[in-house]
């Protein structure tokens, strides 16, 4: 009877030693260091994400007071003193007793949200403030006292009304006698930069 013995190649040890080592030393730094390029580019995709959402959100606000504005100047009579010719979009005007400007502050905290809206008249700054709250109610009270805008959203609102403008190369006019048609611009500002980014918006509008 016949034995065979089956022989296999002995490996060399320097196969042994690389079929047991592990990861280098300058593998390991190389996976770490792509790993925080990674994370970075990833930590600052979402940091321009939320200031886009927050500048989208305060942007839509300034939007939704521009058009308000608007509409208030717009249902005023056309001898009305509040929108007689005057105002400006860079600087705080008053014209008699009329002021063309105001502030509005948003705040929301415990599931309702507050609007506050300064006026002055005489020299005396009253601040209106509406609360809706998450039920449905809607509350009204005024203060000569301030409100704090910290932590809360603070826009300025500045308007221009013009007698007989220019619009694209044409100036609009009224026959002898009448008032001429006026075009009113109301520019929106967010007041408190330091916590959000600059927002400003401005929007026009012809009327008798």
């Amino acid at each position: 009877m016949e034995t065979y013995r089956l022989h296999l190649p002995i490996p060399h040890p320097l196969v042994r030693n690389r079929n047991r080592a592990g990861f280098s030393l300058l593998e390991v730094t190389i996976a770490i260091a792509l790993l925080i390029v990674g994370l970075s580019a990833m930590a600052a995709l979402v940091a321009q994400s939320l200031s886009g959402t927050e500048r989208a959100r305060d942007l839509g606000l300034a939007a939704t007071l521009t058009s308000e504005k608007l509409e208030d100047l717009n249902r005023w009579p056309t001898i009305d003193a509040h929108i007689a010719a005057g105002g400006s979009l860079g600087a705080d005007t008053t014209v008699g007793t009329v002021d063309y400007f105001d502030d509005v502050i948003f705040s929301t905290g415990s599931g309702q949200e507050s609007e506050t809206v300064g006026t002055t008249t005489g020299g005396v700054t009253t601040y209106t403030t509406t609360t809706h709250s998450a039920g449905g109610v809607m509350a009204s009270s005024t203060s000569t006292t301030a409100p704090a805008v910290t932590g809360q959203i603070a826009f300025h609102r500045r308007w221009l009304v013009e007698y007989s403008p220019i619009v694209n190369g044409i100036t609009l006019t009224a026959p002898t006698g009448f008032v001429g048609p006026r075009r009113v611009t109301v520019a929106v500002t967010l007041s408190n930069l330091a916590i959000h980014p600059p927002v400003s918006f401005q929007m026009s509008l012809v009327r008798p």
